[in-house]
């Protein structure tokens, strides 16, 4: 008699068959999933597995069969969850559906949570640390005459504050704190630093339809199946990546509201279930919703930040990659004079698919959204402070795409590791290797080399500029240089009315105004420069701040206007 196979052994098999794509392996892929889903799974760990190949599977299917077994599986794990009874604390934080999570989530996120799901998230008080703190904060939210109730010196505390303050309504603690946050006078930045230093451990019970990673898809009326695909999975190289990003999309389309929506709760649902946060996905804009649909099942949405969350020389969107549906990865990129900063990341139950596929079409629709000369990716993302970066090789993940240190000493480095790597097939840099390559920022030029612009227009150096000014020459007041700043560059731009302009653009135009306010001919610019560069300060308020990087980067006259200043104060200059 053969022995039974254990369901630990079935879900292994299933994990290491997700990315075959051969027809015998599509009938070993049906087999597994017809026996697992009748199997009982009481190990957390293999219940976690196979979760993740499933996710895969949703994303990367076979053919129709395959994805309906694996939406099928995916359906059925609340269920799983539930039948292992205490055993399921061990998946705690999993983000996989019936299971809880608990997280210091920002000012933003917890109000989109509270939102959301009022009933299943909440503040959990046996893990808070900051009682001090919260004691001190709650004073700042509140009406002068009620500080002495709150006190937990002759007053209430704030916890019996806290109960009293909802006047007998059915509130939870997290949405009465968010009540008083969102009421209180102090300004919008102010209050999301104090909620941040609260470091609130929010817990959320993911039971509600659409609030956990395994159930959040898309609609995607027409799947993409790998196995009828040719390769079945593409694996882009530096040889094609640089060309790739390059050719033009089919269409970068703005999406209608009820899609960005729809991405926009996608992309926070994903990232929340994760432990994570985004800026761009906590403070989106829904008017400034790129789509691409680049093939393949794959569908890239760049998410615009708000006009006033947007940041003050770059532009900036997020962006979602979805496959099938499924969000697979998330980043972000800025763009300052033709350089694109970039942060990208494939969630680690997708990266066995066509990760390398996946971020030159994110790197193309971003070409064509804002037209960038230059792709450049930090340290961190490299893996300096960044252990999940520095174990995944990211280094190599970048390399094998064209990219490069910027720094001479790390291009040694890596061309020592390269040849260690060809005379011995077996080599692996080590962590201590790795550490020294993610010292350097890598980057790739797309179609010839970088101006010095792209080099020496950094956001850090223009703020310095601004410091510097106000420091010398305003002694401090940051009031008065502000004030100056604007009048200045109304008068030398022939925009009296500017303070007549719809909110955002009158924004882009105060925080732009000081570092202009430094260009010492600004006044006697030709009429048509001073027109185009009132485009460029109404454009960083506008719908859209695709439009800003555009016009930003198409003014000649400005561009080297700000990097004559930034040079004059550079070392050696």
């Amino acid at each position: 008699m053969t022995p039974r196979v254990s369901a630990t052994a079935l879900v292994r098999a299933l994990a290491a068959a997700a990315t075959r794509f051969a027809a015998r392996d599509r009938r070993e892929k049906l087999r597994l999933l017809d026996e697992l889903g009748r199997r009982s799974i009481r190990e957390p760990r293999a219940l976690r597995e196979l979760h993740e190949t499933l996710c895969f599977l949703q994303a990367y299917p076979d053919d129709r069969h395959v994805l309906a077994r694996a939406e099928q599986g995916l359906a059925g794990f609340p269920e799983r969850v539930r039948r292992l009874g205490p055993a399921a604390r061990r998946l705690h934080d999993s983000g996989i559906a019936g299971t809880t999570l608990d997280y210091p989530f920002g000012l933003a996120m917890a109000r989109w949570l509270v939102r959301r799901f009022p009933r299943d998230v909440d503040v959990l008080w046996g893990a808070f640390v900051q009682t001090e703190q919260l004691q001190e904060t709650l004073p700042l939210l509140v009406e002068r005459a009620e500080e002495d109730a709150v006190s937990d010196e002759g007053g209430l505390g704030w916890q019996r504050w806290l109960r009293r303050a909802k006047g007998g309504r059915a509130l939870t603690d997290l949405q009465i704190l968010i009540e008083l946050f969102d009421r209180s006078p102090l300004s919008e930045e102010a209050c999301d630093s104090l909620f941040e230093s609260l470091a609130l451990p929010i817990g959320w019970r993911l039971e509600a339809p659409g609030a956990s990673r395994t159930l959040t898809r898309l609609p995607w009326p027409r799947p993409f199946f790998h196995g009828a695909a040719r390769p079945a999975l593409i694996r882009p190289d530096e040889r094609g990546f640089a060309r790739e990003v390059t050719r033009p999309l089919p269409a970068l389309r703005r999406a209608p509201r009820p899609l960005a929506r729809a991405l926009i709760e996608a992309a926070r649902v994903a990232m929340a279930s994760r432990l994570r946060e985004l800026f761009a996905f906590s403070h989106a804009n829904v008017d400034d919703v790129l789509v691409a649909d680049p093939g393949r099942g794959l569908r890239i949405a760049l998410i615009g930040l708000s006009p006033r969350h947007r940041l003050p020389f770059h532009g900036y969107y997020a962006y979602l990659a979805l496959k099938n549906g499924v969000p697979v990865g998330y980043g972000g990129g800025w763009q300052l004079f033709g350089a694109l900063e970039v942060g990208v990341n494939v969630f680690e139950s997708f990266r066995r698919g066509e990760s390398a596929f996946i971020v030159a079409q994110v790197m193309r629709a971003y070409h064509q959204a804002l037209g960038m000369r230059t792709i450049v990716v930090d340290p961190y993302q490299i893996g300096h402070d960044n252990p999940e970066a520095l174990k995944s090789g990211a280094f190599y993940f970048y390399h094998h795409l064209g990219f490069r240190p910027r720094d001479p000493a790390v291009s040694r480095i890596a061309r020592a590791e390269q040849d260690k790597i060809a005379a011995q097939p077996g080599y692996r840099s080590p962590l201590s290797v790795l550490r020294q390559l993610a010292r350097s920022e890598v980057y790739l030029s797309l179609g010839g080399e970088e101006t010095e612009a792209e080099r020496s227009l950094t956001a850090s150096r223009l703020a310095a500029l601004v410091t510097d000014h106000v420091a010398q020459r305003c002694e401090g007041d940051r009031a008065g240089a502000r004030h100056h700043a604007t009048s200045h560059v109304a008068r030398a731009l022939a925009v009296p009315g500017w303070r007549r302009w719809p909110a955002g653009e009158r924004r882009g135009f105060a925080q732009l105004a000081l570092p202009i306010s430094l260009i010492p001919d600004l006044d006697r610019w030709p009429s048509a420069d001073r027109h185009r560069l009132v485009s460029v300060l109404r454009a960083k308020g506008g719908a859209t701040e695709a439009r800003y990087v555009r016009l930003l980067d198409a003014h000649a006259r400005l561009r080297r206007s700000l990097e004559a200043l930034v040079a004059a104060t550079m070392p050696g200059a």
